[in-house]
């Protein structure tokens, strides 16, 4: 399993959920893990945001990267599930920057109204790590495609790759 270590812009992905009322929702997410072999990438959340939620309730994702300087789009789709394993969750925990694991310590769910001056947060903040470690929820997505387009020539190009009951299969595609 890889962990990103550079900040490409594929670091940052878009991720799209159905909505809790069935909408389609959007918002970055941030890559921690790849893992080419698996087919799986991985990334965070709080277990009380509403995308932990949706993906419990519907775990068909999609997400979308793009490249402005290799003018390269990546998108990718599959289903979306939560980890339990606590060695990968502690392993990813311990790898986090201060500022991302303070977010877990904010006994207010993210997107919670905080009124304009934020004074609630400072006032609300949380010291517990047991408390932040257990609001870390690690959402793995195991890939059932990819589609890479390239419009930074004169000719675009776009493949898929589709995982198939005998493996992925490639197929190029018009763009």
């Amino acid at each position: 399993m890889q962990t990103p270590r550079s900040r490409s812009p594929f670091n940052f992905l878009q991720l799209a959920t159905s909505g809790l009322d069935g909408s389609p929702q959007l918002r970055t997410v941030v890559l921690r893990r790849c893992d080419p072999k698996e087919g799986t990438i991985t990334f965070i959340t709080d277990t009380r945001s509403p995308k932990a939620i949706e993906i419990g309730r519907d775990p068909r994702v999609s997400l979308l990267g793009f490249d402005p300087a290799r003018m390269i789009q990546l998108r990718l789709s599959g289903d979306a599930q939560l980890i339990t394993d606590e060695q990968e969750r502690h392993e990813i925990w311990a790898a986090l920057p201060e500022r991302t694991a303070a977010l877990f310590k904010m006994p207010l769910a993210p997107g919670t109204a905080i009124g304009d001056d934020g004074d609630a947060l400072h006032r609300a903040a949380l010291d517990n790590p047991d408390v932040a470690f257990a609001r870390l929820a690690v959402i793995v997505v195991r890939l059932s495609r990819l589609e890479w387009l390239d419009v930074s020539g004169e000719n675009h190009l776009r493949w898929a790759n589709e995982l198939t009951a005998s493996g992925w299969k490639d197929v190029r595609l018009s763009p």
